[in-house]
């Protein structure tokens, strides 16, 4: 009980509060109109003895007039706000599209200079790549088509810079498996190469050579299975290739001896040596130390008999030996 009470002494409250307002704003707008009604007039007097001119405006009229001269202004100073903002996008429309231009010379510099180192390292890269025996089908294979771009005008530069522009990863694309290849390519023939005797086996000269040649001592002609280098006393000897010493030995002609097998059926020996660096079965690499030079029963200079063989068959060495010494 003691709510319902209060609930209808506040909505009491309330009604009287709004009933108040309700006077207010009836004795107002009674007020307002009375005002509005209300008229200002307006006398002119002449210096002269013309009668004096006299016109009188209600409230409500100049109020009007103010009004519309107050919408006037609005709407001139927005027409000139407007009018300045579009002035102002013009002129940053307008230095956006010089800086644009800039950008695109530019630009355009950057591609010509990328698609002439390009075509240079594309031209170097293709030389090397069908030197080293790759497939020239895929040097000379097909530049992108023009076709692909028909969403352009073919006689527009942003055509031409694109078609240049696809050519360029089209060659690149090519570069790359090309470069693939290569390294492959270099990596088996490395291999291969470590496994070839292509060493000068000791720092000297020809002293003689393969086949058949007059012995300076005898005077007789001597069959020369391979090539004697003369040395200084003492010289390295190195492997010409990697490889295993399948035997080493010793004997009143040749001195100590080593014999190495490689891969492929190359083999190789190393003669006249007056000591041996390594043992029997050993690994060696191409350009390990096996030994040092020595010389022979039957010839008083220092030099290294040295010979490579494929299976059982003798080769000449200078075939294989580097035209430089090492």
């Amino acid at each position: 009980m003691k709510f319902l009470n209060k609930l209808k002494f506040y909505f009491e409250q309330i009604k009287e509060q709004i009933s108040s307002l309700q006077k207010f704003l009836n004795s107002h707008r009674e007020r307002l109109s009375k005002k509005g009604k209300a008229h200002f007039t307006f006398m002119i007097v002449p210096h002269s003895e013309d009668k004096p001119i006299s016109f009188s405006i209600s409230y409500n009229k100049i109020t009007q007039i103010f009004l519309i001269f107050f919408c006037f202004l609005f709407v001139c100073t927005f027409v000139v706000l407007k009018s300045s903002g579009d002035s102002s996008e013009l002129y940053e429309v307008e230095i956006s599209d010089e800086d644009f231009h800039k950008q695109k010379l530019k630009l355009e510099q950057i591609l010509k200079k990328l698609h002439e180192n390009t075509n240079i390292y594309y031209e170097k890269i293709s030389n090397l790549y069908i030197r080293l025996g790759g497939d020239p089908d895929l040097v000379y294979s097909k530049k992108p088509s023009q076709t692909r771009l028909d969403y352009l005008e073919a006689e527009t530069d942003i055509f031409q810079e694109t078609y240049s522009l696809n050519t360029d990863l089209h060659n690149l694309k090519l570069m790359n498996q090309q470069t693939r290849e290569m390294i492959k390519t270099i990596k088996e023939k490395s291999k291969t190469i470590q496994s070839t005797p292509s060493l000068w086996p000791t720092k000297g000269y020809i002293l003689f050579p393969y086949g058949k040649y007059l012995s300076p001592l005898t005077g007789t002609e001597i069959q020369n299975n391979g090539v004697d280098i003369g040395a200084y006393p003492g010289s390295e000897v190195v492997a010409t290739a990697s490889g295993i010493a399948y035997e080493i030995g010793f004997s009143e002609i040749t001195g100590y001896y080593i014999k190495i097998s490689h891969k492929y059926g190359w083999k190789t020996i190393y003669s006249n040596l007056e000591r041996v660096q390594i043992k029997k079965n050993q690994l060696v690499s191409r350009g390990d130390i096996i030994g040092y030079v020595s010389k022979s029963v039957n010839f008083p200079v220092y030099h290294l008999h040295y010979e490579v063989h494929v299976g059982t068959s003798p080769l000449n060495p200078n075939s294989f030996l580097n035209q430089f010494l090492n």
